[in-house]
């Protein structure tokens, strides 16, 4: 019987072109490996060219077209599988000899998506390239130095192809100013380069663009040795908008940037537990030269800076902060899989300090270049159980503080609605007229199993300047934190604050 007339309606010859239509993808991917010479190329190619393989092949057989549209689905999947995971390889390749040329300060991370199965390899999604800005902008503006924009045309030749993936750009600044003008400054500047981008040729459709401000810090603010490395363009491509939106999500309440606070003057010390290995490992080792920031005005290092406090003041029977150990971080234990991008390592040291070493953090949308329309990252508004928008008190020291309405989405506990703070004296006296009813700004954290939820009063006179709330994703409760006060002396308390659903 001649290969032809075999029918694939038997089970057994199905899966025997399906095994053939497999090695044949792997066998594919070799000889690529043979050209390439490269180790990493090898390990990417085989496993998006068997993951290519399989998908072509699968669609093969749901053709009904016989054994050789499974072969021939598997060939060209395992063509595309492998051919994707080199590409990144190449572009990555080609940035790093740019940046090497230009004599840029470049990072390389890939990005992975979970596998399907624990037995299975994570499959390769993208990468993110980070440039720290050496000039490429003056300071406070959006416009490309002269300089800048011809290393930014040089670097945009890595991207060119004709390839279908999606390309985001993420404008970051230092702290120094004012949290919304960073965030618009911070878009202009990644739209800037953007658009430098879809000059060389990519398709501005598959283009975004990100201000994120201040909002993801690499390196202290409060030192003006290290601020200036926080500015930096941020390159991210990967598979799809799909892909990308996960990026996204997954970036925008990630607890591996409470390393670092947003606050640029150094405030009463603050005496903490010994921190983990991983947290001295990690923490920037000081240069002798200082790095240009946002601001032309700096604070000197180690110098602690005090707010004179006129407004009513609340005794909450707290302690003073330099005379505190703060130990709430050791409660968050970062996500696992898709782009938590924080080792496990990480876990007791995150955040490695409190809301009194920050300040509310302001992040844009993404935006596509040619439409202009915003990407769509949250397309439900469930909330995670118990949290939407309920109202959570508790007594300190006998006064009331309520924080309203505790409002969290499911996907990436994003805050849906911000809240007012609300502040009764001596209410467990008997007292019920509020001292005071002030709004806030949220910001929360996503751990596995719990959420900081970070608040800061709007008022710098309010009784209260801000506060820590760890809230479990299962229970509806909080499990933890703080709240933080100012008195007369210039000094800021902390007390403990457990609010309970009411």
């Amino acid at each position: 019987m001649s290969p032809s007339s075999l029918s694939l309606r038997s089970p057994n010859l199905r899966g025997t072109a399906l095994a053939v239509a497999i090695a044949v993808g792997v066998s594919g991917c070799a000889s690529v490996e043979e050209f390439s010479r490269s180790h990493s190329r090898t390990t990417n190619c085989l496993v998006g060219g068997t993951l290519g393989a399989l998908t072509g092949a699968a669609a093969g057989a749901l053709s009904n077209k016989g054994d050789g549209a499974i072969i021939g689905g598997a060939l060209l999947g395992a063509a595309a599988g492998c051919g994707a995971a080199l590409a990144y390889k190449d572009r990555i390749d080609r940035l790093q000899r740019l940046a090497e040329e230009e004599h840029l300060k470049l990072d390389v991370e890939t990005l992975n998506t979970p596998a399907a199965t624990a037995s299975a390899a994570p499959q390769e999604a993208g990468f993110v390239a980070q440039v720290q800005d050496q000039g490429m902008f003056p300071v406070g503006s959006a416009q490309l130095s002269a300089e800048g924009e011809r290393q930014v045309r040089k670097l945009a030749s890595a991207f060119t192809g004709q390839r279908q993936t999606a390309i985001l750009v993420v404008g970051h600044t230092d702290a120094t100013g004012n949290a919304s003008f960073n965030q618009q400054l911070s878009e202009r500047r990644a739209r800037a380069v953007a658009s430098i981008l879809a000059e060389q040729g990519i398709a501005p459709q598959r283009m975004y663009f990100q201000g994120a401000g201040a909002s993801r810090p690499i390196a202290d603010n409060a030192d003006p040795l290290q601020r200036g490395k926080n500015r930096r363009v941020e390159f991210v491509e990967v598979n799809d908008t799909a892909t990308l939106v996960k990026r996204v999500n997954a970036e925008q309440n990630n607890p591996k940037y409470l390393a670092h606070g947003t606050a640029t003057v150094v405030k009463a010390p603050v005496r903490r537990s010994k921190p983990a290995v991983a947290e001295q490992a990690a923490k920037p080792a000081k240069s002798s030269t200082p790095v240009a920031s946002e601001s032309v005005a700096k604070a000197k290092p180690g110098k602690p800076t005090f707010t004179p406090h006129t407004g009513p003041v609340v005794d909450f029977g707290g302690t003073a902060v330099s005379a505190s150990q703060w130990t709430l971080g050791q409660t968050i234990t970062p996500k696992s899989g898709g782009f938590s991008l924080i080792s496990s390592a990480y876990a007791s040291s995150i955040p490695v300090s409190s809301c009194e070493a920050d300040q509310p953090r302001e992040s844009g949308k993404v935006i596509n270049l040619a439409s202009g329309q915003a990407l769509d990252t949250h397309p439900t508004t469930d909330y995670l159980p118990g949290y939407n928008n309920r109202v959570w008190a508790q007594t300190v020291n006998g006064h009331l503080v309520t924080i309203s309405p505790v409002s969290i989405l499911r996907v990436d506990a994003a805050v849906d609605r911000q809240p007012f703070i609300q502040v009764v004296t001596d209410y467990s006296q008997g007292n019920r007229k509020a001292l005071v009813k002030a709004d806030a700004v949220a910001n929360t954290y996503e751990g596995e199993d719990r959420v900081l939820y970070r608040v800061f009063l709007k008022d710098p006179q309010a009784p209260v300047s801000c506060m820590d709330v760890v809230f479990s994703k299962g229970s509806a409760q909080a499990t933890e934190g703080a709240l933080f006060y100012p008195l007369r002396n210039g000094e800021t308390y902390t007390a403990r604050f457990v609010p309970v659903r009411t």
